[in-house]
């Protein structure tokens, strides 16, 4: 039976931010229905938290959000969380500026292990690092939890989950530096402390994760070839994978305030500008806290690789990417034009283009089909490059 166009509404108190007029015809109606159900502060049918989310944090100052973050945050239909072997965390040293950050390790079972086939004839496992998004502003640990079980299950690997410090206390560059020196700590420390393969450890993440993720591709690369030149015998080694999902990869288009200008090149940030979750106003909200909003200062740090992992000249001899994009979000044409650059540098890439869908959507696979979809696609990417037998989740 054919779906019933979606109809337009107005903003309530129930409903304070109903779908766009612009994406109406674009939007999957699985994806609108849940979206409208969790927005929704009053609904018969469902359990709410008690603070359900009115508006989003973007609506509101920083001080407002951070007052009472668990106000602005929106409920989700998360999937399946598996139990695992064992999950601790470590506290690790960052030097920039120096402090400590948290580094959640989730470890299969011996039975997921086996079924996946995962280790080595050393009994070493592949490691997955995982970089939360959040607009490097929002976000922790328990983001990504879901997705971490649900590929340390299935795939019999290990899982770095990392908390690197937050915008807009810890700004630009700090939430990267973090996750590199999160990166260094696991490649020297993994083997003897968890088991860990360092011969196959990929790194991700979600939104601004992948950005990080993809910022730490072109690093580790800087890394390795130091070290070969220095001949030491000893070698960074290299990444078999950067999983980037909805990736925010190019800061210097994203305005301070208002639209996109007519310099910009992702037709997305127009086409998209009133997406459901993350309109470009909460892209602006995060970019504003995270590199600030003094124009010089601003225009030269998202010139930056660091920033701006799209302005690297040469992307050659990075990991291979895995990448998988919302088809209704601001930050769509970003992600399938990093997948251009890519290929033409000469690096192994795979996007994926999820028609109908907003930017968290990942999330949503206890109820989202193409979110359940995006879980299979990314624990059979991670099982490929393992080197690892595609068995069912």
């Amino acid at each position: 039976m054919a779906q019933s166009p979606l109809q337009a509404q107005e903003p309530t108190p129930d409903l304070p931010n109903p779908l766009h007029p612009s994406v109406l015809a674009r939007i999957d109606p699985q994806f609108a229905e849940i979206y409208t159900k969790y927005q929704a502060i009053t609904n018969s049918k469902i359990t709410l938290p008690q603070k359900a989310p009115h508006i989003r944090a973007d609506q509101v100052t920083y001080e407002e959000y951070n007052a009472d973050r668990s106000k602005y945050t929106f409920p989700i239909a998360n999937g399946p969380s598996p139990e695992v072997q064992k999950v601790s965390i470590v506290r690790i040293p960052v030097s920039s500026p120096p402090g400590e950050i948290e580094i959640q390790i989730y470890e299969p079972t011996a039975e997921q292990v086996q079924r996946a086939g995962s280790a080595d004839k050393s009994g070493r496992l592949p490691g997955h690092v995982n970089y939360h998004g959040g607009g490097w502003v929002m976000g922790g640990l328990k983001s990504d939890e879901p997705w971490c079980r649900q590929a340390c299950a299935s795939v019999g690997c290990l899982v770095f989950n990392i908390a690197y410090r937050l915008a807009p206390e810890h700004a630009h560059p700090t939430p990267v530096l973090d996750s590199w020196d999160a990166l260094q700590y696991i490649v020297a420390h993994g083997e003897a402390q968890w088991g860990l393969d360092v011969t196959r450890v990929s790194v991700g993440g979600l939104s601004a994760g992948a950005n990080i993720a993809a910022v730490l591709a072109i690093l580790a690369r800087e890394e390795r070839a130091k070290d070969l030149a220095r001949a030491t015998g000893k070698a960074f080694p290299e990444l078999v994978l950067q999983m980037l999902i909805v990736p925010a990869v190019d800061g210097r288009y994203v305005p301070i305030s208002g639209s996109a200008g007519p310099d910009c090149p992702y037709e997305s940030y127009t086409l998209n500008e009133y997406a459901p979750c993350l309109p470009l106003n909460r892209v602006r909200w995060c970019y504003n806290l995270w590199l600030g909003t003094d124009v010089a200062a601003r225009s030269a740090a998202a010139a930056q690789m660091l920033a701006s992992p799209m302005v690297e000249p040469n992307h050659g001899g990075v990991a291979r990417a895995s990448i998988h994009v919302a088809g209704v979000d601001p930050l769509m044409s970003e992600g399938v034009k990093y997948h251009e650059k890519l290929e033409r540098d000469g690096v192994k890439s795979a996007v994926k283009v999820y028609e109908g869908v907003g930017h968290p959507f990942g999330h949503w696979d206890g109820e989202l089909d193409k979110a359940k979809e995006f879980v299979r696609d990314s624990m059979a990417v991670l099982k490929d490059v393992y080197g690892l037998k595609d068995t069912a989740l």
